[in-house]
């Protein structure tokens, strides 16, 4: 077993960076400096092909805890998929058959240990217990629950309040989840601020069964590329497969205002020097400074140093090369063309600049296509808020740039 490091200063930063709220932080603080090695839990329903930078923010506080010596149990939700989670849905959502989540299953190991150690973690099935319980065991573990309690919960408030149905099955979900804790003995359990109240019930079910609770962590959620809440439907996230070029030029296309944001929560440069660079942007420095040095941070987690120092250079040699010499060349006025905030919507800004070249039907069929580009960085929403800045080169189509001076 991997010794436990009871560092003071560890434990602080840990309990700390990214965190919302922590259920209690003395409880948590206590249970690391104890030296003893802590259960670590964190429940997955794998409903996708795809993990980005916003799962990565729970996957690193994992990572964290691991360094300290600590064990993490996944779960698989094989039995919980089947019903579905609705901490943030606010219609019903598909189900899923056996096949499709073991295929997902695959995918998301894959993909999860790109962060998290593997030696240092257990993967469990919750169709272990869950598939043992009997409709008595479902009536007691239901009794700990009110149905006001399900309908607080914000998803759930919208769609009684519209009359959309909600299936009592969804109910038992956080039910499910709060077993998984009593079956798996946790000390601690993780996710974002949507699985507050699952993380709770977990908590709230141990003591019926004579243990002690589990701690919650629940992490901030970041934010999505373009300054709107991330989301696959929204195209503004950013995947833990992608290539180093690829992951390295994304990253670069990100909106200034969540640059730091995304330094707390998807990197572990020390906090002192994260506020040192906002210090510095605030004083009049370029933000590109600070951005390169993000993608340089995350890519090298992700790809290695070396390939990370690759992507470095084919980035800025493509925006050289993407630059030719009779590049329209624009400046733009924050009064006429951009709202409260210093953003402009794409497919206006487009319109603005190149207007008496290309039709508005056009200009929003090559932006869907994938036809714009942004710094190296393609971009397919016309309705995303963009903020330029001095240095910023345009791609439109294969011939139209601009360039903001």
């Amino acid at each position: 077993m991997r010794k436990i490091s009871t560092d003071k200063g560890k434990i602080d930063e840990i309990i700390t960076r990214g965190v919302h709220e922590i259920y209690t932080v003395d409880e948590l603080r206590e249970k690391l400096i104890s030296g003893k090695q802590l259960h670590l839990k964190l429940g997955t329903d794998v409903t996708g092909p795809l993990l980005h930078l916003g799962h990565t923010v729970v996957h690193r506080k994992l990572r964290d805890f691991q360094e300290l010596g600590h064990k993490v149990t996944l779960i698989i939700g094989d039995f919980t998929t089947l019903v579905g989670d609705h901490s943030d849905k606010v219609d019903m959502r598909e189900e899923k058959d056996p096949l499709n989540i073991s295929v997902d299953e695959r995918n998301y190991k894959d993909q999860f240990f790109k962060t998290v150690l593997s030696e240092q973690t257990e993967i469990r099935h919750n169709s272990e217990w869950l598939t043992k319980l009997n409709f008595n065991d479902v009536i007691n573990l239901s009794k700990q629950f009110t149905i006001a309690q399900m309908l607080e919960r914000e998803a759930f408030a919208q769609r009684f309040g519209k009359k959309n149905p909600i299936g009592m099955d969804e109910f038992l979900y956080p039910l499910m989840q709060g077993y998984d804790s009593v079956a798996l003995k946790s000390d601690v359990e993780f996710g974002g601020t949507d699985q507050t109240f699952n993380l709770l019930a977990g908590r709230k079910l141990m003591p019926t069964f004579g243990l002690k609770p589990q701690s919650a962590v629940v992490m901030k959620l970041l934010t999505g590329s373009d300054g709107r809440p991330m989301g696959k439907s929204l195209k503004n996230f950013i995947p833990v497969s992608d290539d180093h070029n690829n992951m390295y030029g994304k990253i670069m296309s990100i909106i200034d205002d969540v640059i730091f944001e995304y330094f707390e929560l998807a990197t572990r440069v020390p906090m002192t020097e994260i506020e040192e660079m906002r210090m510095a942007v605030k004083s009049g420095e370029n933000p590109m400074v600070s951005k390169k040095r993000l993608a340089k941070e995350i890519t090298t987690f992700y790809h290695g140093d070396k390939l990370a120092r690759e992507a470095e250079k084919n980035f800025e040699r493509g925006i050289q090369g993407r630059e030719p010499t009779n590049a329209n060349t624009i400046e733009i006025r924050v009064s006429d063309m951009m709202n409260v905030g210093g953003r402009i919507q794409l497919f206006r800004f487009i319109s603005n600049s190149l207007s008496d070249k290309i039709s508005t039907s056009d200009i929003k069929r090559v932006i869907q296509q994938g036809g714009v580009e942004i710094n190296g960085a393609v971009i397919l929403d016309p309705k995303a808020e963009i903020k330029f800045k001095s240095g910023d080169i345009i791609k439109f189509g294969k011939r139209e740039y601009v360039k903001i001076i």
